[in-house]
């Protein structure tokens, strides 16, 4: 296995217990009725350090850059860790 690979895996085991603590503090926090809070890179570094997205010009680059931020972490660790397949599999090719 390749360092890409096992970052991809990596990143796919931290989503998954990202993902399964969520699920938990949904349903133990309110006694049974299911709440979703998605934890999204905006709140865990701070609105602060992601000001220059505001100064982006409106287009595609920003869309995407806003985009990132606010989808669910869990999301973007598994993005991340299909990207980390993908690069594996380029770069095992050369």
């Amino acid at each position: 296995m390749s360092k890409l690979t096992i970052a991809g895996l990596v990143s796919w085991f931290i989503g998954g217990l990202l993902f399964g603590f969520q699920v938990l503090q949904g349903l133990v926090s309110t006694g049974g009725d299911m709440v979703w809070k998605n934890v999204i890179l905006l709140e865990i570094i701070g609105k602060s350090h992601f000001d220059w997205i505001e100064g982006m010009p409106d287009g595609i680059a920003h869309n995407i850059a806003q985009y990132i931020v606010t989808m669910p972490l869990y999301l973007l660790l598994f993005c991340v860790g299909i990207l980390f397949f993908i690069l594996n599999s380029l770069v095992s090719k050369l």
